[in-house]
């Protein structure tokens, strides 16, 4: 396998790395098997993608994140329409 030199200006933030070590300890992974797993499955399945960064999105700890992706993902134009068809009828 080759090694791919990460330049000093590639920047993670800390709170989130210390947060995710606590759970690869539990996993028994270390951070560099969790980045090579991750483009793997990237690589495999490029949709994997958008799953994960509308879980990374995810609001939770509040009423409003209990409402994440129960609503849908219509616009605020389309909501207008749909409403006016309704009185149309």
């Amino acid at each position: 396998m080759t090694a791919l030199k990460v330049r000093k200006n590639f920047l993670l933030d800390k709170e989130i790395i210390e947060k995710a070590q606590v759970i690869l300890i539990e996993q028994h992974k270390n951070l560099t098997e969790v980045l090579n797993t991750y483009f793997r499955a990237i690589v495999k399945e490029p949709s994997i993608l958008q799953t994960i960064e509308k879980s990374a999105n995810k609001r939770t700890g509040s009423f409003i994140g209990m409402l994440d992706g129960k609503i849908g993902d219509t616009t605020f134009k389309e909501m207008k329409q749909e409403h006016s068809s309704k009185e149309d009828k």
